[in-house]
């Protein structure tokens, strides 16, 4: 075989070798792209889940997941809801970081005693910041609850499911956004959860990561209690849900109303 021939059949070898490569490329990507589609249109298993997006303090803030058994009213409002839980833990995290006398405030000395300042601001920006995608709200009266308990549960932690919420439709009748605190009656006759921002905190709560094994648990409830306990006992009340619960309406009183709405 002379060289000529020789050069012939090796560019003819290498003609045939990339166009068998580029059609190789072609087919994968071909196939590829079919099991792409498929996947797009094929149906998916699970709740359908909703995210929603943080402004403001903690712009990186995740909430919960809202299934779909919820329909677009409620997750509008439930989104609303997500909102002033923001607002709310933003404003008194401002109020705790911008006055270096705030722990002898009357709001802060009602809610947490002799409290110590970093354990009150650290549980406020764990409540706001921390991831709560773990927390999954539904709307279909799973466990029958809020047909059993009708305007009277708002809503309520699954025992059985501890990363599951139901909520009511009770919930939509009867909480209000925090504009209208101190519009009618204050805090000592309906307490904080009327506002469903803070309801929502509430709501956080119950979640095992969240608490971190009851580090924040429900040690008190009533209005009473909860203030005897920041008197007597403020290394509780910085572990009590009901004395944040309080203190964050409080403050939000004050900021809407000079003296607040606490009992007046």
């Amino acid at each position: 075989m002379d060289e000529k021939h020789s050069r012939t059949l090796k560019r003819s070898g290498l003609f045939f070798g990339t166009t068998f490569i580029c059609i190789g490329a072609l087919v994968a990507a071909l196939v590829l792209a079919v099991v792409a589609q498929r996947e797009a249109v094929a149906p998916k298993t699970g709740p359908k889940t909703y995210s929603t997006v943080a402004t403001g303090r903690y712009a990186d803030a995740e909430f919960p997941r809202i299934q779909s058994s919820c329909n677009s009213t409620e997750v509008e409002f439930l989104s609303k809801a997500f909102d002033e839980t923001i607002e709310a833990t933003s404003y008194a995290m401002s109020v705790l970081t911008s006055n270096d006398s705030v722990v002898e405030s009357e709001v802060y000395k009602r809610w947490f005693g002799d409290g110590k300042l970093y354990e009150v601001m650290g549980v406020v920006e764990g409540i706001a910041n921390v991831s709560k995608t773990s927390l999954l709200l539904r709307c279909d009266d799973a466990d029958g609850l809020c047909k059993k308990y009708q305007n009277y549960y708002a809503g309520h932690h699954r025992e059985d499911h501890p990363y599951e919420t139901v909520i009511c439709d009770y919930f939509y009748e009867a909480r209000v956004p925090l504009s209208a605190m101190c519009t009618k009656g204050n805090l000592t006759q309906y307490g904080p959860k009327k506002y469903y921002g803070i309801d929502m905190l509430h709501r956080y709560f119950h979640v095992p990561s969240i608490t971190q094994n009851e580090f924040i648990s429900e040690f008190t409830e009533e209005l009473n209690e909860t203030l005897a306990l920041a008197k007597d006992n403020s290394s509780f009340a910085v572990r009590n849900v009901d004395n944040y619960l309080y203190f964050l309406a409080d403050l939000w009183g004050n900021k809407v109303k000079k003296g607040g709405c606490f009992d007046n």
